[in-house]
Parts: structure tokens; sequence; C-alpha cells
């Protein structure tokens, strides 16, 4: 099936009449054929959001935008099975996880369906006068996805951007646009207004650019790689554009002396295998004490056994492909470089030897105890299913180690201990701290922001915070 741009409430080609095929990382056949947009493609989708905003006088009515998410929202519930289908073979995961994907996605919706902005009255010093700050739309947002959870991470940002009153144009990532091309139907069907949202795929290189340095628009949305997220607010700092980046993390987690070693080690795994790996709130070190190290290594990897790797439109598995080729090698490169550097091979650090397997992007979910600090994978984000173990004797050298990292994204900490795991959170530098409870494939906690410290990004998306982020703020004095 092919399937075009959305531009403007139409589906239609894009300017060059190229197209390129989606391919499944599970056995490499091909999933669909899409239209390859272009420069002229972005800016006919930034001209029609730009128009659409002048029709509705500088944003739509937030009732009617409520009403179409919360119509949006129960079409994708409708059709939820289809689109996690749709997921599973262009991005690689378990349907299970895709399910859990599309159901946030819908979430998502609701959520901000139900949300308002909102201003507020100021007393000032001056009684003879009366002051307002009024929250008031930003104008043409861009949105540019990445391909690990590229359905949750889109919802998050247009949900966001139409409740705030704007037009958005969203790039999905090149290699996941069929499932995000596939929900611009449903916010026809729900009766958005044409131009406040449209889909444009191609390339970072000139899609994602021209919508970044295009005069017209007003902010940029980025999830993905640190790298990417620098250039990308290289280039809007041109104009002093509205940013928000949510990038990389390398985020550690902290067993404690008196955690619950089996719902631990159970956590860990989960956070950690899921989606293969690949996501930017899983698990990525681990720090363990030492008079619990040896139980609760034991007990991880009785756990990533357990796992079972295979196609994820399977039943069975558990654990899909790899998303790529590139982002194999990558990992197999991290995981040697901390072995050769003293890292003990617990589990995997192989791709899988089943004939069938062979043709995917396939990696065995790896434990690596003993790591050297210095080693790639705790020095750099390992986006992948590969785990280093590092022993510690207490808390403040846990935290020491956690927080050595140009990383601050996410954080976890399993303890029984309550000051302990208040002063952890205190001490640890990331943008979000779980304790005793990592995130699994069904999202996370809409009713609170996300974004991390460092160089993991910059504001926030999610919970009335991601909603503001959206808009801008405007003081009125009377007198």
């Amino acid at each position: 099936m092919t399937y075009k741009l959305f531009v403007d409430g139409a589906f239609s080609d894009g300017s060059s009449g190229e197209t390129y095929d989606i391919f499944n990382p599970a056995n490499g056949t091909a999933v669909g054929t899409v239209a390859r947009g272009t420069i002229e493609d972005a800016k006919r989708a930034i001209d029609a959001a730009d128009a659409a905003l002048a029709k509705q006088r500088r944003g739509p009515s937030p009732a009617n935008i409520s009403r179409i998410l919360q119509v949006t929202c129960d079409l994708v519930r409708q059709n939820e099975s289809e689109l996690a289908k749709l997921l599973t073979l262009e991005q690689g995961k378990t349907l299970p996880e895709s399910l859990g994907e599309i159901r946030f996605f819908a979430h998502t919706l609701e959520y901000y369906a139900g949300l308002k902005l909102r201003g507020s009255r100021v007393n000032i010093s001056d009684t003879t006068k009366l002051a307002v700050v009024e929250k008031e739309p930003i104008g043409v947002v861009v949105a540019i996805v990445p391909w690990n959870n590229p359905i949750l991470l889109m919802g998050a940002k247009v949900a966001a951007a139409l409740a705030a009153g704007n037009s958005i144009v969203v790039k999905p990532a090149s290699t996941t646009p069929i499932s995000t091309l596939k929900s611009a139907e449903l916010f026809a069907k729900a009766g958005l207004p044409n131009g406040l949202l449209n889909f444009v795929t191609g390339s970072g290189q000139t899609v994602g650019e021209e919508l970044i340095t295009n005069k017209k628009t007003q902010k940029v949305s980025f999830t993905g790689e640190t790298a990417t997220g620098k250039h990308v607010m290289q280039l809007a700092s041109s104009q002093l554009k509205r940013v928000t980046l949510e990038l990389g993390g390398s985020n550690p987690i902290i067993i404690a002396d008196d955690a619950d070693l089996d719902a631990a080690a159970m956590a860990t795994a989960g956070g950690r295998f899921r989606n293969a790996g690949q996501g930017c709130m899983c698990v990525k070190r681990t720090y363990v004490f030492e008079s619990v190290a040896a139980k609760f290594t034991e007990k991880l990897v009785e756990r990533a056994k357990a796992i079972n790797v295979g196609d994820g439109m399977r039943p069975e598995s558990t654990m899909g492909p790899v998303h790529s080729g590139g982002q194999r090698e990558k990992v197999e490169e991290q995981v040697t470089e901390t072995v050769s550097r003293g890292g003990k091979l617990l589990l995997g650090g192989a791709e899988p030897k089943e004939e069938g397997m062979k043709n995917g992007y396939f990696y065995m979910p790896t434990i690596v105890g003993d790591a050297d600090p210095s080693s790639k994978m705790l020095a750099e984000e390992v986006f992948g299913p590969a785990l280093p173990i590092v022993i510690v004797k207490n808390m403040d050298e846990a935290i020491e180690k956690a927080n050595d990292s140009i990383y601050g994204l996410g954080a976890f900490v399993w303890t029984k201990d309550l000051a302990r795991a208040k002063a952890a959170a205190k001490e640890l530098k990331a943008g979000t701290i779980l304790i005793n409870s990592v995130y699994g494939a069904g999202g996370w906690e809409i009713e609170v922001p996300m974004g991390g410290f460092k160089q993991s990004g910059t504001g926030r998306e999610y919970g009335v915070e991601g909603l503001e982020s959206y808009s801008e703020t405007k003081t009125v004095i009377f007198g």
C-alpha cells in the first residue's frame, strides 16, 4: 500500500513524485511505500498551517478543538488493532508493546481534550490599574518525531499544540511514517479543520531543515538524539524560535541493600529490554549495593534469560528486533568495547542463531558485569538491549556515579527507606525520578511534565507544563 503526504486536509503525492519503501526490521520485507516529501512540500504544508490559523481568527475555538481531540481519541481506540499492527511491522516492537503505545496515544488525546490554557489577574502595586496575564497560541508549530515511539511522541506534540490553539506540521521519522500517516485519517474523520494538522515525510536534511528555518514557523518540538538536537537548536536560534528538545538519556537505576530484589530485578529487566531497549526512559545503567550485588545480578540474569526474542508479530515474542542494522552495530560495538575493558559478559552479547531470524536485526538481551566507568556502555547512551552493572558501596557512591554523565533525563531508585529515597531524589540530576518503579511499554504518567537536565534537552512535554510550552505569555495592563 502507498501512503501519501497529508497537507491541508487531503492526502497527496510529493512534488517530486518519488516514493520509497519501508522495511520490516524483523525480516527485511517491504511493508509499504511512502511518498518522499521535498522542500516544496514542506513549504506547502507550512503555508496551509499558516492559512488555517488565519481562517480560525488567530486560533481554533478551544471548545471545538476539545471535541475533535476526544472524537479522534475514540476513533484511535476503535482502530487500535490496525494501528498497532502497522506500528509493529514498521518499527519492530512486539504487538503488546505497540498496542500499549496506541492506547497511550489515545490517552494523550483525551487528556489534552479536557485541558485548557488559563491566564490570570494579578494585583499590582498601583491599585488604579488592572493587570492581566494572558496565554495565547504561538502560531505554526513544527514537530519532528523519532522512530522508537513514533505514535506516542507524535501524540504528545500534536495534542498539546492543537489544544493550545496552534496549527502544526509533523515530520515523522523516515523509517516509521506509516502508522503516523494512518492516524491523519482519524483526525480528518473527527472533523479537524483543514490545514491545522499536516504530515510531511522526507529527510531531516531537506524537509526537516526547511520546517525549522522557514520564517512562518514559530516553534520547534524535537525528540531524538542529542547531537541532532543541538543542530536543531542551532538552526532555530537564528530566528530565536521557541524550542522544546527531548534528547538522549543514560538513565541509571540504583538498587539499595534494602530493596525488594525480586521486584527490582523484574522491573530492571522490563525497564531495560522493552522495545529492545530503544526508549528514551528505558533503564540504561545499573548501580547495585555490594552486599546484594550477587543475589540481584543472579535474579536479573534469570529474568533476562526468560525473554523470548522474535518477530514482533508472533504472539510468543516478548522482545522484537533492533530497529536497524546500524543501530545493532552500534550496540554490538559498545558491548565489545566494554568487555575488552574488563567487563564480564554475563548474558547475551550476540545475535540469535536461529535460521528464521537471520534476515532481521535481532540482538539477544545482554548483561555486562563489572563495567569500567569509562567504558562506552557507561559513558554513552546505549539504545538497544544491553545493560551494564556497576557495584557500589553505598547510596553516596551510587548517586555520584549516576550523576557522572552528560545526560540527565531519568533515574530510578529502589529502596524501602522513604527518607533515603527522598534524599536520593533530591541529589540525582535528572528530570524525572522514579522510586520503586520504572516505565513500561504503555507510556508514563501523562499528568506530570517530562524533560531532561544537562544534555538531555530543554523544555517540558506532558502535563500542564506541556500545554503551556505551546503558548506565549502576554501581559496586559489597563490604566
